[in-house]
Formats: structure tokens, sequence, C-alpha cells
């Protein structure tokens, strides 16, 4: 059973799949994209995001090349609506990076996972975050055709935030992303205004609709927040007691 975290920069997805995760080593086999990653190599535990970076691409690559056939026209048409915007620059080699890492883990979730539920915190929906820092110059019918062609996983948790909430701790990570102008604290709003109205509009999508669960975004101290966690986790359960339904 696959479960992919969405939500904007600053949104809390590690900080939950970490809680889930906790949680669910108590009842049964449970494991994240990217222990699955490192595991192959023989470097799970590996934290520095850098790092696991880097071998989710070197292990994600070649199982991306064998799957290509399969998810063709889902990356062309992704790369179609990036490259329009970003033409050939630094910012589509990250793209086209990012975009071979979730399909190859994709691939490898859900042939090296199966009896277990997998926590993944970058997954192929997340691809959509490649068209918000160029202004969001994209039709609904792209964005529609986006959502149809996309290999969706078993559950979908949005990670709902505010844009001051998503403001506070961007501006408070040690690691902001590359589309973050940190020192432009109008252009970062209007970044972060862009991603939470495109996960609006993608988590409204007919095929993602039925699998997706909305909760919103708590700091770990904040009251509410166990309450989030076990609305995951019950989820999850009530999820993998189901028969799981032919992409």
């Amino acid at each position: 059973m696959i479960v992919e975290f969405i939500g904007s920069t600053g949104s809390g997805k590690t900080t939950l799949i970490s809680e889930v995760h906790r949680c669910l080593t108590k009842t049964g086999r449970v494991t994240t994209s990217i222990d699955l990653a490192t595991g192959l190599l023989g470097l799970r535990g590996v934290t520095n995001p850098t790092l696991q970076n880097l071998v989710m691409e070197f292990v994600s690559l070649p199982v991306f090349i064998l799957a290509l056939h399969r998810h063709n026209k889902f990356i062309g048409h992704t790369v179609k609506i990036f490259w329009r915007n970003t033409g050939f620059s630094m910012q589509t080699i990250h793209n086209l990076r990012s975009l071979v890492r979730k399909i190859g883990m994709y691939e490898i979730t859900k042939h090296l996972g199966k009896d277990q539920v997998i926590l993944v915190d970058e997954g192929p929906i997340l691809a959509a975050h490649m068209f918000v820092p160029a202004g969001n110059t994209y039709t609904p019918e792209e964005i529609t055709r986006f959502t149809d062609l996309l290999p969706l996983p078993d559950l979908v948790v949005y990670i709902r935030a505010s844009v001051d909430t998503l403001m506070e701790r961007t501006l408070r990570r040690t690691d902001p992303p590359r589309e973050v102008d940190l020192k432009n604290q109008a252009r970062m709003e209007e970044y972060l205004k862009r991603a939470v109205a495109m996960f609006d509009q993608l988590t409204q999508a007919e095929n993602i609709l039925p699998r997706l669960l909305v909760v919103e975004s708590l700091d770990i101290a904040e009251p509410g927040f166990d309450q989030v966690i076990d609305s995951v986790y019950q989820s999850i359960l009530d999820r993998s007691r189901q028969p799981i339904k032919p992409k």
C-alpha cells in the first residue's frame, strides 16, 4: 500500500510521516520510500537530505528507464508545461532530475514494497510543484490532463496549511527549497500562495478525491496534533484492509 503525502513547502510532510511511521511500526510492516532506496545500497538510516536525494537518483534512474514506456504520456505532458516556462536552464535540469526520481521511486515502491505500507514524502503528485515557480501559466485543462495521467498511490494525504503558517516555517528552515527567495518576502509569499492554489486545485480532481485524506498542518506541540496523527493512522489501517484496486 503506497501512501503519498503532499503539500506545499513548510506544510510539515516530513514531521507527519515520521510520527505516522512510529505509530504504524507497532501494528505491522511499514517503511518509507527513502528507506527502500537507501536499503538497496546498504545505507539505511541516512538522514542527510542531500545524500538521500543522491541515493534515490542513483537507484531510480535504471528503474525509470525500464518503466519509461508506461509513463511516457505523463512525463511528456509534465515536461511540456515546465519547459515552456523555464526553457533550457538550471531550473529545468533540476526539474528533470526530480521527475526521474519521482517516477523511478514510484516503480520501486510498487514492486519492492509488497506486503508493506510505504510512506512517500516525494511522489509523482508533487511533480506539479514544478509548475509553481513560473507563475502558474498553465490552463485548467492542462492540470486536468496532468491528474488524469498521474501514477496514483493508494492513499493521498494532503497536509493543508495557511500561507502565513508556510511563510513562518519556511523562514526558519535551515534547508529552504531553491525556488523560494528568502531575501524577498513579498516574492516568497506570492510563491506560497500559488503553491496553495495549485494543491487545492489538484485535490479536487475526480481520480484523486476517492483516495484523498485532508488534514490540517499543526506543529508537533500544538493541541490537536495527536488527533491529526490518529486520523492519518486510522485511515491507513482502514484503507489497507480494503482490496487494492488496479491503478
